[in-house]
């Protein structure tokens, strides 16, 4: 059952039956059945507009006047409208590639964990520097070191926000944490140098000066003021979204005298 209850100022709060977490973003579509009009309205569940009452979720948001008449609504889930530091599935968004998203963790892991096996050069693909390489890199550099608290094992053993499937970012995906997060003073980085998961060589590893996003080589050996951040992706859904919930509403005025002789009401029920 949708539930709407509309102002004079074009105010509506919006009721559906269904608890959402941190990484719904629902898009309501109201159109009009007889000019076929349709209107969007996204509304994200981080964004503090839900009240989480009970079983139900409760949004208030301000809509346009809409023409007097019949609609069809219709909740779904729309997970791709997701913007850089949005807080999604236990981080914060950071980019979309090759479908899908890449979370980062919202807090450092460490801030003097070193690479780990100085002068060991670690197994690794053709391209370790790459978007998509940083899971391949944690699991390669985990497998083939075996030093406790390196900045790697770090990533691979966290739980954060429920989710247990982090990695240390290769030197792209880092990057693009520079890029999309600490450039515009999200995600609470430090103004120091982050490791990757790249090596550059047996004794050295890729970095980004999170102050200004050079990128540099540093020991793998150093812990002075060598920070970790972990990273998460999941794929993101290719078919249509998801529907919650779909039916019949018809809109009226708040001020128009069916609802009460006095016309002090100025609100309006809709249910399918």
């Amino acid at each position: 059952m949708l539930y709407l209850k509309a102002s004079q100022s074009n105010t509506i709060t919006v009721t559906w039956t269904e608890r959402a977490n941190s990484a719904t973003v629902y898009r309501l579509r109201l159109t009009n059945l007889a000019t076929l009009e349709a209107t969007d309205i996204y509304l994200n569940a981080i964004d503090n507009l839900s009240s989480y009452e009970s079983r139900y979720d409760k949004f208030a948001f301000t809509l346009g006047a809409l023409e007097k008449g019949q609609y069809r609504y219709e909740v779904t889930e729309n997970p791709t409208t997701y913007t850089a530091g949005d807080f999604v599935q236990g981080g914060l968004y950071t980019f979309t590639d090759s479908g899908y998203a890449y979370i980062t963790a919202a807090v450092d892991q460490s801030t003097s964990a070193q690479w780990g096996c100085q002068g060991t050069l670690i197994a690794e693909g053709l391209t370790p520097e790459a978007i998509g390489q940083g899971i391949v890199n944690t699991v390669s550099i985990v497998a083939g070191c075996a030093t406790a608290g390196i900045a790697a094992r770090l990533a691979n053993d966290l739980v954060l926000n429920n989710f247990s499937d982090w990695f240390l970012p290769s030197l792209e995906e880092l990057g693009m944490m520079w890029t999309e997060l600490a450039s515009d003073g999200l995600g609470g980085f430090a103004n120091h140098i982050y490791w990757s998961s790249t090596q550059a060589s047996a004794t050295q590893a890729f970095t980004v000066d999170m102050n200004n996003g050079n990128q540099g080589t540093h020991s793998k050996g150093n812990t002075s003021n060598r920070y970790t951040r972990a990273m998460r992706r999941f794929l993101l859904p290719t078919t249509n979204p998801r529907v919650l919930e779909t039916g019949l509403a018809f809109i009226e005025l708040g001020t128009e005298t069916y609802i009460k002789q006095n016309n002090t009401i100025d609100y309006a029920v809709y249910n399918n």
